[in-house]
């Protein structure tokens, strides 16, 4: 099996991705702004499943208290997480 070396004879690591580190300002704030929009869609599908799995096992008042919170406190990440730098 062979490893890509770039011509110092180094590790290629970053062969198609730059170090946020190494970018200018603007494209730092541009890949932080992507994140952002993966890490919102992953945690409304995480929510969506909960709401999916709640609809069909929760029978108990206590579980639905349960529920409750972590509801709202996935709605609440998903508003920090969206207003990050607006202000």
């Amino acid at each position: 099996m062979s490893t890509a070396h770039d011509e110092n004879g180094g590790h290629d690591r970053h062969r198609f991705r730059t170090p946020t580190s190494q970018l200018p300002h603007a494209e730092k704030i541009a890949r932080q702004n992507l994140h952002i929009e993966i890490l919102s869609i992953v945690l409304l599908l995480v929510l969506l499943l909960l709401v999916y799995s709640a609809a069909f096992d929760i029978d108990h008042w206590a579980e639905w208290i349960v529920f409750g919170g972590i509801v709202a406190t996935a709605i609440g990440a998903g508003v920090a997480i969206n207003t990050h730098g607006k202000a």
